[in-house]
């Protein structure tokens, strides 16, 4: 398999280039979400259920 990835043509470095640049990123993201503070992540997950409304602001 990795003799077939070696000998490539030119047009095909670029799927390799994809895949790398897509890995790249979900490495990223998941390291970011494994630092994300705890804390954060339970204000986060609160918010669409708070009920802190501004006092200028009711719903009809």
């Amino acid at each position: 398999m990795f003799n077939q990835i070696k000998n490539l043509a030119g047009g095909e470095m670029y799927l390799i280039l994809s895949l790398l640049m897509f890995m790249a990123f979900f490495i990223i993201v998941g390291i970011y979400l494994l630092k994300l503070s705890k804390q954060h992540i339970k204000i986060m997950s609160e918010l669409p259920i708070q009920d802190n409304q501004p006092e200028g602001y009711e719903e009809d």
